[in-house]
């Protein structure tokens, strides 16, 4: 999924506000990758660092990929406050709508590419800018490639959530697991053209969509990237599931909670386990062992009597967000979200709560485009009466396609490949339980030795969905990632920690150590409760 909010004129991977917004195989350099040029490969420079204007310009109408792909444009992008001088260019496949856009420094290349996933129902590119994304990559220098999934997205936000690309076949493959792996070999080959030199190393970031695109790799293509950072990955299908179990109940009159009965919660839940971690203040840093029962809030007889207490139906509203689901013949299932942030912005509120921009909840536009353009091919289809225990057949397949839940890694670890795997507590958007899970079923398949040489998860207290909320949220992944990958020290043992900046002046407000699951940071006893020397990563 995307960011809650609508980014200047971007999609989600953001959904579009300052926060609505939010392949074949790796080619190798030499003989063999120039010979793979529609152009013959003799127009190509010395091996350098920098392009220069002519050489960029000259991309342009270029062809790739034994003549399947074509540079469609090359341009200098001048350097920006935040960003350096790139060489823009956008290359596009000749049989279908699947195009990548390349950021590419004009000086000073660090020679590694890092590769962007996308975001919601992709049809977008993903910028170096992103906030979720490392900063090191922009200032490291690395080239930098997305695609948009497969196919341009519409220019209506409201047209963009029903994802009727998904009844082009060739688009749907793109979306679910092709893109990335099928766009790879031509972006190497435009590298090598524009430096003279192919990326020595390459590495993947992506959130939420981008996050279950960094799955897909790592499962299923673990020969594309050296290492991977898989922010908030929508790796289950079955996030789109709970989208509708849940959004059906919201949308349900007298099931939804207020403004006045969120907040209702929010405080009990954190007068019961906010202080699991040693500390009140207002982040539950040990969510799992967050036992909250709603129906202590219970209104007397079950009826709505005010916003001192919960009715029926917004008990089962909120049993419905914090239990699991699991389809009849067991094949998917999804484990339900956290307690906590019930009244945030950067919690239930980001996907769960109807927004009034949008005159509905996130979970309930995903949920409705998936089901009606992915299982059912109808889009009249009543989603209210939808259940996904008639749709197996269709799930199955779509699934076959989609589901990134594969805890096999042998294929990461046979290549000496890393991956790093984060989730917000607070999303409600991919729920941080699918992290957790997945990592013990990494360890279970695999052995704990053999997963740590491989995996690396870590839950982000008070974190929504990709970036903000009440806990700090900032952490440089991809300069883990490469130090893990390059230099041998996985993440756990570089003594990182997550900070919380000014939205206004960029300072640090807070930090907390970055603790690697299913560790968690509990405070000392004594100490700044802002600060992560006061805090130390516990099991207990």
């Amino acid at each position: 999924m995307g960011n809650s909010e609508i980014h200047s004129g971007r999609r989600f991977g953001a959904v579009a506000t300052p926060k609505l917004r939010l392949l074949a195989g790796v080619l190798t350099a030499g003989a063999t990758l120039l010979g793979c040029g529609g152009d013959g490969g003799n127009d190509m420079p010395a091996t350098t660092t920098s392009i220069s204007p002519a050489t960029c310009t000259e991309l342009s109408g270029k062809t790739l990929a034994n003549n399947t792909v074509t540079v469609l444009d090359a341009a200098i992008v001048a350097a920006t406050a935040a960003l350096p001088e790139y060489c823009v260019v956008h290359a596009g496949f000749n049989d279908s709508t699947l195009k990548f856009e390349a950021h590419l420094p004009t000086s000073g290349w660090n020679s590694k590419l890092t590769w962007f996933g996308g975001g919601g129902f992709d049809g977008h590119f993903s910028q170096p800018t992103d906030a979720f994304l490392s900063k090191s990559i922009v200032a490291e220098k690395y080239a930098t490639v997305a695609t948009n999934g497969g196919y341009d997205a519409p220019a209506d936000l409201f047209e963009w959530f029903k994802a009727t690309f998904a009844f082009d076949a060739v688009k749907l493959a793109d979306f679910t697991y092709l893109s990335n792996h099928r766009a790879l070999p031509a972006a190497k080959e435009l590298i090598l053209r524009a430096y003279g030199a192919a990326a020595t190393k390459s590495y993947f970031e992506g959130c939420s969509m981008g996050g279950h695109e960094a799955m897909i790799e790592s499962q299923r293509y673990p020969n594309d990237f050296d290492g991977i950072v898989a922010r908030a990955p929508a790796g289950s299908i079955m996030v789109f599931i709970q989208f509708n179990r849940v959004a059906k109940l919201v949308r349900t009159p007298g099931a939804s909670l207020n403004a006045a009965k969120q907040t209702l919660l929010a405080n009990a839940v954190l007068a019961q386990c906010d202080g699991l971690d040693g500390v009140t203040d207002g982040i539950i840093s040990k969510p799992a062992a967050c036992a909250y029962d709603p129906a202590a809030l219970r209104c007397a007889g079950g009826a709505d009597t005010g916003d001192t207490c919960l009715s029926d139906a917004q008990i089962g509203t909120v049993n419905a967000v914090t239990t699991a689901i699991t389809t009849s013949d067991g094949v998917f299932t999804h484990p339900g979200y956290y307690f906590g942030g019930e009244n945030s912005p950067n919690g239930w509120g980001e996907y769960i709560w109807a927004n009034p921009a949008i005159g509905d909840s996130l979970q309930g536009l995903f949920s409705d485009g998936f089901i009606r353009s992915f299982i059912t091919r109808d889009l009249a289809y009543d989603t209210a009466q939808w259940d996904v225990n008639q749709w197996l057949s269709e799930m199955s397949i779509v699934g076959s396609m989609y589901h990134a839940f594969n805890p096999d890694l042998s294929g990461l670890q046979a290549r000496g490949a890393k991956m790093i795997v984060m989730n917000g507590a607070t999303d409600t958007s991919v729920t941080p339980k699918d992290a957790s899970r997945y990592y013990d079923m990494v360890v279970q398949t695999m052995g704990q030795a053999n997963a740590d040489k491989v995996l690396e998860t870590f839950i982000e207290p008070g974190v929504g969905h990709c970036v903000g909320g009440v806990g700090p949220d900032t952490v440089d992944l991809m300069k883990a990632l490469t130090t893990w990958v390059e230099a041998g020290t996985p993440p756990s043992a570089q003594n990182l920690t997550l900070s919380k900046l000014d939205a206004t002046t960029g300072a640090v407000t807070m930090t907390r150590p970055l603790c690697k699951y299913p560790s968690y940071p509990r405070y000392n006893g004594s100490g700044d409760v802002n600060a992560a020397g006061s805090f130390t990563c516990s099991t207990q």
